[in-house]
């Protein structure tokens, strides 16, 4: 066995127990297939339903239930645990079957809390999970007190719990696919001083600060305030098409249901359903999915694209770099072949470029925004080898004067478009890269559907041949 994936692995359990020898937090909440680990004294209950909605577990709960709760026992089965701590009020528990599970087990998909007779009340378990950021001298983002470590290969345990040790750091995450730790430090830690102190230790290939970034290098400019806009249509996907993940702010849950949704995801808050308090990533499902035609676009006759709607920005607009690569596996996970990123920003990383040659070496074709700024500077991702750089034009087919220009830059594409929903405002008549971009994707979801096999340098020029 790889012994960075034996580490992981052994980092997902010391979630459970300690992280190699560092003593765990005080509180400790993990569900192991039927059985839950419950270690707390004095806790709420929103903040142990908050760890079981961290761990993939949807929770819809009264409001009004939010009891303390001192418990402690280990791996007991989940219905004699839920009976034990609420002790009140009634639950029901939901079972669905693993798709990823060869066997089709059933895992527990829901936990539901309410009073006795009013199960009406219930309503999902309100997290606010928006980011705690921190802006760094250089106008950087990053996460406060999170640091991200992807080890290299000869690392050992006792190494690891070393540098533990010596940070006061505790394992919070691991993505195992990546090989990357994602570590909580001391409160008010310098995270991009330590990570520039142990980058070039034995053992540690990358050590960065989980970089955050705003929704505003691919953020569209609203042109003409209150222009009506028409109903976006209605595609109903061929069986078989090519699904398309659009990894942004989230979904209106008015959208939900529409025909050309395949799922969606909440990677800031994994478990909770997902919303769209912004807007921008709903504009940007309806455009990939064919819903809405960009202005200027050829009109099109196909019957649209699947789209997994995966909210990566919080409330406030932000996104991390881990927060991204949970989204990027349930992409993968969703059988997604294009992923559509309509943001960007000036800030490279080493880890989230990683990322992206791992989506693309999975099939996916990744596209991103250039930027609503026409500095010539390269923005990521979309400066990334693997990743398709998309600028825009304006209805008469000239460059849209605020785009982004530069040699990262692949192609352009129609970047206004009349939108029936807002961004942070009304709906109207938006312009920007991001539109370009979300209109790029479907039209690669096309040649895929055309040509599955086709790699990312084919289907590049054939998107600038018009193919």
């Amino acid at each position: 066995m790889n012994p960075v994936r034996k580490i992981i692995g052994l980092c997902l359990l010391c979630l459970v127990m300690g992280p190699l020898g560092v003593t765990a937090a005080d509180t400790v909440v993990q569900i192991n297939g039927d059985r839950l680990t419950l270690h707390a004294r004095e806790k709420h209950l929103a903040e142990i339903l908050k760890s079981l909605s961290d761990q993939g577990i949807h929770i819809r709960i009264d409001p009004r239930i939010n009891p303390k709760i001192s418990a402690s026992f280990d791996n007991q089965p989940i219905g004699t645990a839920m009976a034990s701590i609420l002790k009140s009020v009634d639950y029901a528990l939901i079972w669905k079957k693993d798709p990823k599970s060869t066997a089709g087990e059933p895992r527990l998909w829901e936990i539901q809390i309410f009073y006795k007779g009013q199960r009406a009340r219930l309503r999902p378990l309100y997290i606010n999970a928006d980011l705690n950021i921190v802006k760094m001298g250089n106008g950087a983002y990053h996460v406060s007190d999170i640091l991200l470590l992807r080890l290299e290969s000869d690392i050992t345990e006792e190494a690891l719990a070393a540098l533990l040790d010596r940070l006061g750091a505790t394992i919070i995450d691991a993505n195992e696919p990546l090989g990357i730790l994602r570590l909580r430090l001391p409160h008010g830690s310098d995270v991009p001083a330590v990570a520039e102190t142990i980058a070039n230790m034995p053992g540690i290939r990358n050590a960065e600060p989980d970089y955050a970034y705003p929704l505003e290098g691919g953020k569209p400019a609203q042109s003409e305030t209150g222009t009506p806009s028409p109903p976006p249509l209605s595609p109903s996907p061929s069986a078989g098409a090519t699904v398309i993940a659009v990894m942004d702010s989230g979904l209106l849950s008015g959208y939900a249901n529409s025909p050309f949704i395949q799922a969606a995801y909440d990677a800031v808050s994994p478990g909770v359903e997902v919303g769209d308090q912004l807007g921008h990533g709903t504009q940007m499902a309806l455009i990939a999915a064919g819903a809405v035609n960009p202005l200027g676009a050829a009109a099109d006759a196909s019957a649209g694209s699947p789209v997994v709607a995966i909210r990566a920005f919080d409330d406030n607009g932000f996104t991390s770099n881990y927060t991204l690569m949970r989204g990027i596996d349930y992409a993968i996970e969703q059988g997604a072949r294009v992923l559509s990123l309509s943001w960007g920003s000036e800030t490279p990383s080493a880890l989230l470029e990683s990322a992206t040659r791992y989506a693309a070496a999975k099939g996916l074709i990744l596209v991103a925004a250039a930027g609503n700024a026409p500095t010539g500077n390269p923005v990521y991702p979309a400066a990334y080898e693997n990743v398709i750089g998309v600028g825009a034009l304006a209805p008469n087919g000239d460059a849209w004067d605020q785009s982004n220009f530069g040699e990262f830059v692949a192609l352009s594409a129609p970047g206004l478009a009349d939108l029936p929903v807002g961004y942070k405002g009304d709906p109207g008549t938006y312009a920007g890269t991001s539109i370009a971009t979300a209109y790029t994707a479907r039209r690669v979801a096309a040649i895929l559907n055309r040509n599955p096999d086709a790699d990312r340098a084919a289907i590049l020029r054939m998107l600038i041949e018009g193919k």
